[in-house]
């Protein structure tokens, strides 16, 4: 594994993993080297990764917490982090 490739959050949730009860799908995003092609794709996809959408260099992807260590071995992938919410809900409505 290639723990410099992911960020803190994706480190917590893999070492979470080894505690967890079965496989727990993660959203990622997915940094890689260049625009994504076709190969990069089924690199990231054999490593246990369902891709999904594409912006620049960036996609993102679902994984199985587990499967975080293989992805991190695949060359074109630069970095991986949890997709998590700039502004999580807190179940409160706005002020009018």
């Amino acid at each position: 594994m290639r723990s410099h490739k992911l960020g803190s959050a994706a480190r917590r949730a893999l070492s979470d993993a080894d505690e967890a009860v079965g496989p727990t799908p993660l959203q990622v995003l997915i940094r890689v080297k260049g625009e994504p092609d076709e190969e990069q794709r089924r690199q990231i996809a054999d490593a246990g990764a369902r891709v999904g959408m594409a912006a620049g260099d960036v996609l993102t992807a679902t994984v199985a917490s587990g499967d975080l260590g293989r992805l991190t071995e695949v060359d074109c992938v630069d970095y991986v982090e949890l997709s998590e919410p700039l502004h999580p809900e807190t179940g409160t409505r706005p002020r009018k």
